[in-house]
């Protein structure tokens, strides 16, 4: 009787050795594949950030300026965020990310090709910055201006009159706030990527109208709207408006700035249209073009 106890014993004391072996070898298995992948993760964080850092040997250096005074377009600037990111990695850009209106200083914008608006609406500088950005563009620097950042929400005449030759009037609203419209290339072989981009072009958009178009003050035309299908009227608080525009209706164009380039797309008021690569490759096209000072303007 007393070996049979013993024998019994002997089992629960080797079960319980065995449990706590598993437990604490699963638990010490379990930290050391959480701080290899933990590691991991951290070294592609690192790479990307190394991959976006200011060097030498980077091909153009750009400001993506997010900054929001009037409407957020808060889920298209999000998602061109992502999309130029991957696409300053695989062109070997530098790339800073930066809603601080104090770098539009005469000094930090001597480190940047070329400024991207990603729909910054509203009035988020001085009249200091303002002054400095608009010498940094007459002096060589480029512009790249994503939908909201036309729209008529800034105070300042410069801007519209000598930037973006063109004054936002509306875009069609209520059931006709988002269309699918075919565009029409205008390019010409000075503006990179010309002749690889279509030359017809069917996407939806929320589409801008402005005063008149760019073209009648200098304006280079990338892709041109045709509007005979589509509805451009706008209705609020009683007040109709309509397009004046007529079949002249630039969406995507470049202009000439002093010594400066400027490159505007209308297009970008989603966060999905983000995701369409020939969209990317328009907006890549003509970050190149606004950061080469050594290529022609218009």
């Amino acid at each position: 009787m007393e070996v049979y106890y013993l024998s019994i014993v002997k089992k629960i004391f080797i079960y319980f050795i065995l449990f706590l072996l598993g437990f604490f070898g699963y638990k010490g298995l379990s930290l050391s594949c959480n701080k290899y992948f933990n590691k991991q993760h951290e070294n592609a964080d690192k790479k990307i950030k190394e991959n976006l850092k200011k060097d030498s040997n980077k091909v153009l250096s750009a400001l993506i300026y997010s900054a929001v005074g009037a409407f957020n377009h808060k889920d298209a600037i999000k998602a061109f965020k992502v999309e130029i990111k991957k696409m300053g990695i695989i062109n070997n850009w530098y790339l800073e990310f930066s809603n601080d209106p104090s770098l539009f200083n005469n000094k930090s914008l001597k480190n940047y090709d070329v400024v991207i608006w990603n729909n910054s609406t509203g009035n988020t500088l001085d009249e200091k910055q303002m002054d400095s950005f608009e010498n940094y563009i007459e002096n060589g620097g480029g512009y790249v201006g994503i939908h909201g950042a036309g729209d008529s929400s800034k105070n300042w005449k410069w801007y519209y009159e000598v930037l973006l030759k063109a004054r936002f009037s509306h875009q069609p609203n209520r059931e006709y706030q988002f269309q699918n419209g075919t565009l029409e290339k205008k390019c010409n072989s000075n503006f990179s990527n010309c002749e690889k981009l279509p030359n017809r072009w069917d996407r939806e958009e929320e589409w801008y109208v402005f005063n008149e178009s760019p073209k009648k003050k200098g304006s280079s035309v990338i892709y041109n709207l045709i509007v005979k299908d589509l509805v451009m009227t706008n209705i609020k608080d009683g007040v109709i408006r309509e397009s004046s525009m007529g079949d002249d209706h630039p969406i995507v164009w470049t202009n000439c700035v002093g010594k400066g380039k400027a490159f505007y797309s209308a297009m970008g008021h989603k966060g999905k249209y983000f995701l369409e690569p020939l969209h990317l490759e328009v907006i890549k096209s003509g970050i190149i073009w606004a950061a080469n000072k050594s290529a022609k303007c218009n």
